[in-house]
């Protein structure tokens, strides 16, 4: 039978590529998972993404291309070229944008369903596109970025006009469903429900072993707020934590801090792949320890709750609006507020002879996601 094809934009990028497109991580993972639904609802599915080269590109210059990601996902790029002057680097985003417009005008239809992650700079060439094509858009919501940072009044207006275009919705959380309160088609998705394959087992060493595993940056305080509430731990419990960003600082506070805590911390390094599975699966608990102040906190799901879940891992995040109201809010231990010893006696509170089976949850997500989708797009 033949497939349904159906496209998708947004700033994407596969991995290891040599012209360094501009995009985020997350934001990719999602639709990576996104698509990989769709194909097995029995879509085709093409990215188009107008994302420009970055700095670090090993391809001078590229035309319009695109590649075939796997048997039913493919993506077609942008023409971009590398350049460090400011005036060239303007006009390239200039010229991915109305490439953008001009490759939506050719190639939709009326009716057509096409999938768009929210980003304000796609706003003007897509509702450009979507006002003379007539096509149907679904627009997928992670956050509100006005919410989330100080933008011009021009991007605001261009973010909410998008919004106000869309025939149907994908949100990231019930919350922000509710805020934006729009009477179209609509369905939530936390993030990825994917299961991961048992490679390692919970070290067995008397000890119970906690994971932060993500960014680690001073802005939302994960790392450093797990780190915090390990001086309130005793010796039963090992702290690890993975990730980027700000290695320095906390490898100085990680050598500090051992040297009077009971309960020790080491910082690993950034996983990927396998590696990453084994060393989360070889924990007991996952911390998703964000502070608890901001306006991102309603629209923005901690993606890495679902990845401690879809691991096998019990979690303890933050009593943040969007993880309590959720579907999976049963599973997660919470504390009231952003104080280490708080989060430290909600790791107390865990028992682990408690029998525990998150990845079902995430199992039966997944397929709930997969129907949904199917009747969205029909």
């Amino acid at each position: 039978m033949e497939r349904k094809k159906i496209k998708y934009v947004g700033f994407y990028d596969i991995t290891k590529s040599s012209t360094d497109r501009v995009c985020n991580l997350a934001a990719t993972n999602k639709m990576n998972y996104i698509a990989d639904t769709l194909v097995e609802a029995g879509y085709e599915v093409q990215f188009i993404s107008p994302s420009w080269m970055g700095d670090q590109t090993k391809v001078p210059f590229e035309m319009q291309k695109t590649l075939e990601i796997d048997k039913h996902k493919r993506v077609t790029y942008c023409p971009s070229w590398k350049t460090k002057s400011k005036i060239m680097r303007n006009l390239k985003i200039l010229i991915a944008l109305i490439w953008l417009f001009i490759y939506l005008l050719f190639t939709t239809k009326k009716n057509e369903k096409v999938i768009a992650y929210h980003v304000q700079w796609i706003s003007l060439p897509i509702r450009m596109a979507k006002s003379i094509r007539k096509f149907e858009l679904v627009l997928e919501v992670e956050e509100i970025y006005s919410d989330v940072m100080v933008f011009s009044n021009r991007f605001v207006r261009w973010e909410n006009r998008l919004l106000n275009q869309a025939d149907a919705f994908l949100y990231s959380t019930d919350l922000l469903k509710d805020k934006l309160a729009f009477s179209k088609p609509n369905l939530v998705i936390y993030g990825e429900y994917k299961t991961y394959p048992k490679l390692s087992s919970p070290i067995n060493d008397g000890r119970i072993h906690l994971l932060y595993a993500g960014i680690i940056d001073e802005h939302k305080k994960g790392a450093f707020n797990a780190l915090e509430a390990s001086k309130y731990l005793s010796e039963k419990y090992v702290l690890h934590i993975i990730g980027f960003g700000q290695i320095e600082k906390l490898e100085f506070l990680i050598n500090e801090y051992n040297q009077t805590n009971k309960c020790k911390v080491q910082y690993d390094g950034l996983k990927s792949g396998d590696e990453y599975i084994q060393y989360c699966q070889s924990c007991h608990i996952g911390l998703s320890t964000q502070t608890m102040i901001g306006e991102y906190l309603e629209s923005s799901f901690p993606s890495k709750i679902l990845s401690y879940l879809a691991l096998g891992l019990r979690v303890v995040s933050s009593e943040i609006k969007c993880v309590t109201e959720s579907k999976i809010a049963s599973l997660v231990t919470y504390y009231s507020n952003d104080e280490p010893k708080a989060i430290a006696e909600a790791i107390k509170t865990i028992d682990m002879d408690l029998e525990y089976s998150s990845s079902e949850i995430i199992k039966k997500l997944h397929l709930e996601f997969l129907d949904s989708m199917k009747k969205l797009l029909r």
